[in-house]
């Protein structure tokens, strides 16, 4: 990642707070998931190895997850189906317990 990237980086992501150290690594924290402690230390020479994609990932870091169900078990009348679903039904395996 080139500085002008880290810059166009920076610069979309405002919830992102960065800071540079004694050593010249790179201090990112990002407010919405990490606690004013946490930050993530990138080296300069690792900089330059990093897309803004992956950057992003380490951010984020699965933190901004959502979850997606489908839910099932409601009742139907089995006449409103379509030709696929009823067939789907006549095959599937009927055990009794």
């Amino acid at each position: 990642m080139t500085h002008e990237e880290l810059d166009a980086f920076l610069e979309s992501h405002q919830e992102v707070e960065w800071a540079l150290d004694q050593d010249n690594n790179l201090l990112l924290r990002h407010t919405q998931f990490d606690s004013e402690h946490e930050k993530l230390k990138i080296e300069p020479r690792a900089l330059a190895q990093l897309t803004p994609q992956k950057l992003e990932s380490l951010l984020v870091g699965g933190h901004n997850v959502e979850h997606i169900t489908r839910v099932t078990g409601y009742f139907s009348r089995v006449s409103g189906w379509n030709k696929g679903k009823r067939g789907e039904l006549a095959e599937r395996d009927r055990v009794t317990v």
